[in-house]
């Protein structure tokens, strides 16, 4: 009988290697905070859920539980290695509600949210595969109707603090989302390469 013992990473929460940090921090976000429209960003936010969609529809229960160590990806802490297909999507489940709803309330001048960190956000390992996809149908539904009801100018002061790149207010948040399901992306991608 062999034991798959769980691989040695780094505890949640480590974050990002400082260089890949300070360019996300400094030059990739500022960027795209400036030249990315709200409508560009949805538009990328599902599309890149779509894919997500159709990746995880042609595997089975078996494969979408199935763990797999893979390589550390540039914007992928290395505590999210040795995921599942379903724990990932369940991820992006956490992150997407927990982003609406920062966004919702921001959008409405509440700032006054309770601070979560990267470890709060990571995916139990049992998670259900069929609930978790279709949960994640309807996060991207919800995302994508009530951002675009939203008035972006309206508060632009209140901020919360996303743990890695610090205050955002409701268009940075909203602009964040699409990068972060791309990143989750190319990881499930990275997982079903290794299912074979």
């Amino acid at each position: 009988m062999t034991i798959i013992s769980e691989p040695k990473l780094a505890k949640p929460g480590a974050g990002l290697p400082l260089i890949e940090w300070l360019v996300a921090k400094y030059i990739i976000f500022p960027n795209r905070f400036r030249s990315t429209t709200i409508e560009q960003s949805l538009k990328e936010f599902e599309a890149e859920a779509q894919r997500i969609i159709e990746l995880a529809s042609g595997l089975s229960d078996e494969q979408l539980s199935k763990r797999c160590l893979i390589p550390r990806l540039q914007g992928l802490e290395d505590s999210s290695r040795y995921w599942s297909v379903a724990m990932t999507i369940e991820h992006l489940n956490i992150v997407g509600e927990g982003m609406l709803a920062i966004i919702v309330s921001l959008s409405r001048n509440n700032n006054q949210l309770p601070k979560v960190g990267t470890a709060d956000v990571k995916p139990l390992v049992d998670v259900a595969p069929q609930e978790t996809v279709e949960k994640f149908k309807k996060l991207v539904e919800n995302f994508g109707r009530l951002t675009r009801k939203i008035d972006f100018d309206k508060y632009t002061d209140s901020k919360h603090s996303h743990p890695w790149f610090g205050p955002l207010n409701a268009r940075e948040w909203t602009l964040f989302a699409a990068p972060h399901q791309q990143i989750h992306r190319k990881q499930i991608e990275a997982i079903i390469a290794r299912l074979k």
